[in-house]
C-alpha cells in the first residue's frame, strides 16, 4: 500500500513529455503536446499530453491518464509496478507496503539466474569462435544481427559445465540453479542443462526471462528443441513466446497472430506484423487462451499447412470460439509455414500475402470441405455434411447457418429444406432459433438480477470508497442472489483486496484470486460482462447505481419472504406457524418502509 499523498507527489514530480516521448512522437499543440495514439491505429492525432495537468490521454479510445495509468497501459503492468517504476524514474523513495514483495523477492533470484545465463549465451554467440558456426546457421535461416539481438538469441557453450561454474562463482546455490532449469544433477555431478544449442530466451509479458528454448543446429540430437523444465517462474501451459514484444501492437491493432513455432513468429515480426506470438510448440491450452483474452478477443491462426497443422488449426479455433473469440485463419498454400514463405518470397511479399489472405474460420472450414468433396461418393458427401454441421454449431447464429447451408445445398444440388431437416435431426431435433435479444433491462427476472449484480461489481472497481459504500448497503454480499449469482467469496475477496490496495488493478486482483483458486469464477464473470456488454451499455451514474442496489436489495427481500412462506406452508406445528406468519408480516412491513 502507498499513501495517497506519496502518490500525488509522484504524479506531480513526473515530466509527462519525458515519460511519453519514447512511445509517441509528440508535436507541440497549444500549452501541451499531441501525437498518434500508441494504443490504437489512427491517422489524425488524438493523443494529448499535458505537462500542467500531468495527463497523457487519448480522446478517441480513452486509454491513458495520469503517469501511473499511462505506464500501466503502455507496459501492461500492475499499479504497484507502475508506482515503483515511476518512483525510480523520479529518483523518489516511497514507503511501499507491498503484500507481493515477498513473493517477488523469492522470484528475483530465479530472474537473476536466467539473466546471467542469457548474458553468457549472447556473449558466446557473438564473441567466440564456436559462435561463428551458430551465427552462420542463423544467417542461413534469414536472420540478420538486428533480429538476433531483438529476440535475444544466444548460444549455450559446448563446455557442459561453463554456465554452472559461472553461476557458482556468482554465489548462486545449486538448488536454485536446478529449480530454475539451468543446471541438472547427474550422478552427484552438476552440469549445464543446455549444451551447444542455439538459445531462445522466453520472457514473461513484462520482459523478464523465465526460461529458455534450445534448438539443435548441428543435427546431432534427436530432439530439435529442448525447453526449460517447469519451474517456480516457468509454467509452459501459460506461456506465449514473444508476448512482451507483441503487447503494444496487440493493443493498437486489437488482434493477435498465433503461430506454432519461434521461427514463424520471428519471420512475421520482421515483416512488420508485431502482434505475433506462439504457444511454445505445443497444443494450445486454456491457460494460454485466458492469457490472450486479457488483451484481445480477435485471433488469427497461422499454423503449418501440413495435416498436423490443419488439425491444430481446427482444434485451436474450436477452443477460441467457445471462449467468445472472433477467429480468422491465414492459410499458406505456397510453403509449409510463414518462415519458409519469407525465405522464399521475401518480407514485403509475405506482408502483402498475409493481409490479403486472412479468412474467417467458417470460410476456412467451408472451403476445406468443398475442396475435398466428392458428390458422387455418398460416404464422402455424408461425412462432409456432418463436418459442416459440427462447425456451424459453434456460431449459434441462424444467419451463419442459413448462409453456409444455402451455399452447400447449391453445391451438392439439394434443397435448403432437405439440409435443414438433416441438420435438425442430427442436433436432437432441436429448432435452432436465434437467441432472444435482451434489451438494456432483461424481461426474465433471474437473468435481470444477475445483470444488476455484474453491474454492481463493475461499480465497485471504480474506487475503494465506492466499493465500501456498496458493501455496506448490500450487507456484505448477502443480497447477491440471482440466476447465476456472483460467488460471495469473490465479493469478500474484493473487500480483502481493498484492505491492501487503495486503487483497483485487474492484475493484482487476479493474483490474489489465483492464490485462493478463485480465478476461474472471476474469469467466467468477466466473460459474462463481455457477453452482456451491448445489452447493458448504459452510462454509469449515481442514479443507475442506486437503481441497481435497490433492485438487488428488493430481490433479496423477496427471496427471504418466499423462503419464509415456504417454511410456513410446510410447518405442521400450529403455534410455530402462527409465529412465523407474524414474522413474515413484520418483515414485509419493514421492507415496504425501506
Amino acid at each position: 500500500m502507498v499513501a495517497r499523498e506519496d502518490i500525488n507527489k509522484l504524479i506531480e514530480a513526473t515530466d509527462m513529455y519525458a515519460l511519453v516521448s519514447p512511445y509517441v512522437k509528440l508535436i507541440k499543440s497549444g500549452s501541451g503536446y499531441k501525437g498518434l495514439c500508441p494504443f490504437h491505429n489512427e491517422k489524425t492525432p488524438s493523443f494529448s499530453v499535458s505537462q500542467e495537468k500531468h495527463l497523457a490521454h487519448c480522446f478517441s479510445c480513452g486509454k491513458g491518464g495520469n503517469p501511473i495509468q499511462f505506464l500501466m497501459d503502455i507496459k501492461n503492468i500492475s499499479f504497484m509496478e507502475a508506482v515503483k517504476e515511476l518512483a525510480k524514474i523520479n529518483n523518489m523513495e516511497l514507503n511501499i507496503d507491498d503484500p507481493n514483495a515477498k513473493i517477488e523477492e523469492e522470484r528475483k533470484k530465479y530472474y537473476d539466474l536466467n539473466l546471467l545465463a542469457y548474458n553468457l549465451f549472447t556473449r558466446n554467440l557473438f564473441m567466440t569462435n564456436e559462435g561463428k558456426k551458430a551465427l552462420a546457421y542463423l544467417e542461413g535461416r534469414g536472420l540478420d544481427e538486428e533480429t538476433i539481438k531483438t529476440f535475444g538469441i544466444g548460444l549455450a557453450p559446448k563446455d557442459g559445465k561453463m554456465l554452472y561454474k559461472l553461476l557458482k562463482e556468482s554465489n548462486f546455490l545449486e538448488l536454485d540453479m536446478v529449480d530454475v532449469g539451468l543446471v541438472k544433477n547427474v550422478n552427484d555431478n552438476y552440469v549445464d542443462f543446455f549444451v551447444n544449442r542455439i538459445m531462445f530466451p522466453i520472457r514473461n509479458e513484462r520482459g523478464k526471462i523465465i526460461g529458455f528454448s534450445g534448438r539443435d543446429y548441428t543435427g546431432s540430437s534427436e530432439a530439435k528443441y529442448m525447453n526449460t523444465i517447469e519451474s517456480p517462474i516457468f509454467k509452459k501451459n501459460l506461456v506465449l513466446y514473444n508476448l512482451d514484444l507483441a503487447i503494444p501492437a496487440i493493443s493498437k491493432n486489437n488482434r493477435i497472430i498465433l503461430h506454432e513455432g519461434y521461427m514463424d513468429v520471428i519471420a512475421t515480426y520482421r515483416s512488420g506484423l508485431h502482434e505475433v506470438v506462439c504457444s511454445m510448440g505445443t497444443a494450445l491450452t486454456t491457460g494460454q487462451i485466458k492469457q490472450i483474452s486479457r488483451f484481445t478477443k480477435n485471433v488469427i491462426l497461422s499454423f503449418d499447412s501440413d495435416s498436423a497443422g490443419i488439425k491444430a488449426t481446427y482444434r485451436a479455433a474450436e477452443l477460441f470460439i467457445k471462449e467468445g473469440f472472433n477467429v480468422n485463419v491465414l492459410k499458406i498454400d505456397k510453403t509449409k509455414d510463414s518462415d519458409e514463405f519469407v525465405k522464399k518470397y521475401g518480407l514485403k511479399t509475405y506482408y502483402d500475402y498475409f493481409n490479403s489472405h486472412i479468412t474467417t474460420f467458417i470460410d476456412y472450414v467451408y472451403n476445406d470441405i468443398i475442396n475435398n468433396l466428392n458428390v458422387n461418393d455418398i460416404f464422402n458427401l455424408e461425412n462432409s455434411k456432418k463436418n459442416l454441421f459440427k462447425y456451424l454449431n459453434l456460431y449459434h447464429s441462424n444467419i451463419v447457418l442459413e448462409k453456409y447451408l444455402n451455399l452447400f445445398s447449391q453445391k451438392i444440388g439439394v434443397s435448403l429444406n432437405a439440409l435443414l431437416n438433416d441438420y435438425n435431426k442430427l442436433n436432437n431435433n432441436l429448432n435452432y432459433e436465434p437467441e432472444p435479444i435482451i434489451s438494456n433491462i432483461p424481461k426474465k427476472n433471474k437473468e435481470e438480477i444477475y445483470l444488476y449484480e455484474l453491474r454492481i461489481f463493475e461499480y465497485a472497481k471504480i474506487s475503494k470508497n465506492k466499493a465500501l459504500e456498496i458493501d455496506s448497503k448490500l450487507e456484505k454480499g448477502n443480497n447477491f442472489v440471482g440466476f447465476k449469482p456472483i460467488n460471495e467469496r469473490l465479493w469478500q475477496e474484493l473487500m480483502n483486496y481493498y484492505n491492501i490496495y487503495d486503487e483497483f488493478n485487474e492484475e493484482d486482483f487476479i493474483t490474489l484470486l489465483q492464490s485462493k483458486n478463485l480465478y476461474d469464477d472471476y474469469y467466467h464473470m468477466i466473460e459474462d460482462n463481455e457477453k452482456y456488454k451491448e445489452k447493458l451499455d448504459l452510462p454509469y451514474s449515481e442514479i443507475d447505481l442506486e437503481e441497481c442496489l435497490n433492485k438487488l436489495v428488493s430481490n433479496s427481500n423477496k427471496n427471504k419472504l418466499n423462503n419464509l412462506q415456504k417454511t410456513i406452508v410446510e410447518q405442521s406445528d400450529l403455534e410455530l406457524k402462527k409465529e412465523l406468519t407474524i414474522k413474515k408480516f413484520q418483515m414485509r412491513k419493514k421492507y415496504e418502509r425501506n
